[in-house]
């Protein structure tokens, strides 16, 4: 018990960086327990196939994650050099980049249907690195007379490309996991969602501290590194999924398997039609009215819990005015 008792003190003379991490192994570990130990639904997979299957999902699950390090890094961008880019500017920047994530579903989503979803996932994964490094480059240069709308297009442009990562998601694990085994996978994927917020706010908060650390401590020095790293991470993942991500079992040498959706032995349907059972559906609409209250509540969470609203009181609110989001968190 008195071994016991010291744990908190022992706790505190870790190093910040440790006991940050701690709390997250601890977690994964459990999470890797709870599914070990979760009911197996049997479906009479080999094990080759089951193996062959994570090689898939996995390494597409973290370029997901390492979309949003390469999303949310203007949130830490606008911490790190606020007498450059104020709240104001941060709120404009966000807006446009918000805007057009939401309107590209409506093109990306057929667009993955009809090209597949690991040539989306390449698009989103390249395509977000370039952004990156150009806003990076604009950065480093010191290119900030016209900052609102040189950033603007260029976070417009990455958010374009990140809302590739979402549909690429569906349309890929949908040919290789059951209906019966969707909700554990969505489960999984959830919580790399949560570590790709962890990787956005830690890492590259951490990185701005070790480029101050290495004796970088004018901005344009060290606030770029954080759109440098996660542009090299994605294109790091684009060459990994472009190897081993396949769009189905038949594409990776197994069999496809039969998923029991609704898209089993139904004939390939129009944008406008598939439109159309989506708006008539009511289950369809009550589950995007919830996800359109959750999106609002979690993406003013991450956006005003930060930086946007940092300093601006104690309760780390701003004086009675919402700044929009950089983004839809979950997406």
């Amino acid at each position: 018990m008195e071994q016991l008792s010291r744990l908190p003190e022992l706790y505190g003379q870790l190093p910040d960086w440790t006991q940050e991490l701690i709390p997250i192994a601890i977690l994964l570990a459990l999470i890797g327990v709870i599914l070990v130990r979760l009911p197996k639904v049997e479906l009479g997979y080999t094990k080759a196939f089951t193996q062959r299957r994570f090689m898939n999902w996995f390494p597409l699950g973290l370029t997901y994650a390492f979309l949003y390090m390469g999303r949310y890094n203007l949130n830490i961008a606008q911490t790190a050099f606020p007498e450059v880019m104020t709240k104001e500017m941060y709120g404009t920047i966000g807006m446009w980049g918000t805007l057009i994530y939401g309107c590209s579903f409506v093109i990306n989503g057929p667009l993955a249907d009809k090209i597949g979803g690991r040539k989306t996932i390449l698009i989103a994964a390249v395509g977000s690195a370039v952004m990156n490094i150009i806003m990076g480059m604009v950065l480093r240069f010191g290119y900030v007379e016209h900052l609102v709308p040189v950033f603007s297009a260029l976070y417009a442009a990455n958010m374009y490309f990140q809302s590739f990562g979402a549909v690429s998601i569906v349309k890929v694990n949908a040919s290789w996991f059951h209906v019966n085994e969707r909700g554990v996978i969505g489960g999984v994927f959830g919580v790399l969602i949560s570590l790709g917020i962890y990787f956005a706010f830690d890492w590259n908060s951490r990185l701005i501290k070790l480029a101050e650390y290495m004796g970088f401590t004018a901005w344009q020095d060290k606030v770029p590194i954080i759109y440098f790293v996660p542009a090299a991470l994605l294109l790091i993942f684009f060459v990994i999924d472009y190897f081993i991500v396949r769009d189905t079992p038949s594409d990776a040498g197994h069999e496809d398997i039969y998923t029991a959706d609704a898209s089993e032995g139904q004939a390939q349907l129009t944008v406008l039609q598939v439109a159309k059972k989506m708006l008539t559906n009511p289950i369809i609409l009550t589950i995007a009215a919830i996800e359109f209250c959750s999106g609002l509540s979690s993406s003013a969470a991450v956006s005003c819990g930060t930086p946007s609203c940092s300093g601006a009181s104690s309760s780390r609110r701003t004086r009675g005015r919402w700044t929009p989001s950089s983004s839809t968190t979950g997406g």
